[in-house]
């Protein structure tokens, strides 16, 4: 009979374990999901890449990078705002180039000669913004892949590949 009657205790705290954990599973599921959600939610705000971007193109090895500095900085009138208040930027620019490219010659001892060129093409581009958009982060980074793509034009190359400001200033002036 205790044989027995152990049995049945045995039975009764097995079934109570089962009932108690597929309550937890019930309990703890959704819990999860809307935290999995949540995470999920936050990080595609927040614009988080979980992949690496296939369309970002590498540069050279930091070995062939071979930069051109223009000599001077350009001051280039910024478009008018409405406001009736007159803008200007000065910017210098810096050439990074691939130096393990097949006409990286040619091209670093034709930047020399033509360097109104590069401005040219710098002006074309950053005088289209105003000085409130100019300043913004990301309106830089979009003005100097438009020079980049610009020189690339110009001097029918793809050994250009990328543009930096070694000097950028903007100021404003009140008209009277």
């Amino acid at each position: 009979m205790r044989k027995n009657l152990i049995s049945i205790i045995i039975l009764a705290i097995c079934i109570v374990n089962l009932v108690l954990n597929a309550l937890m599973v019930f309990v703890f599921v959704p819990a999860i999901k809307k935290t999995d959600n949540l995470v999920t939610e936050i990080a595609a705000i927040l614009n988080l890449e979980l992949e690496k971007d296939e369309t970002v193109q590498a540069g050279p090895s930091i070995e062939d990078v071979q930069t051109y500095n223009l000599s001077e900085a350009t001051t280039i009138n910024l478009k008018n705002d409405g406001t009736g208040n007159n803008a200007y930027a000065i910017i210098g620019i810096s050439i990074s180039m691939d130096g393990s490219s097949k006409d990286y010659e040619s091209l670093s001892t034709k930047l020399v000669d033509t360097e109104s060129w590069v401005f040219d093409v710098t002006r074309s581009v950053v005088q289209e913004y105003t000085y409130t958009e100019i300043n913004d982060a990301e309106i830089q980074k979009i003005v100097k892949q438009e020079i980049t793509e610009g020189l690339q034009e110009k001097y029918q190359t793809e050994c250009i590949y990328d543009v930096t400001f070694s000097q950028f200033t903007t100021q404003q002036f009140k008209a009277q």
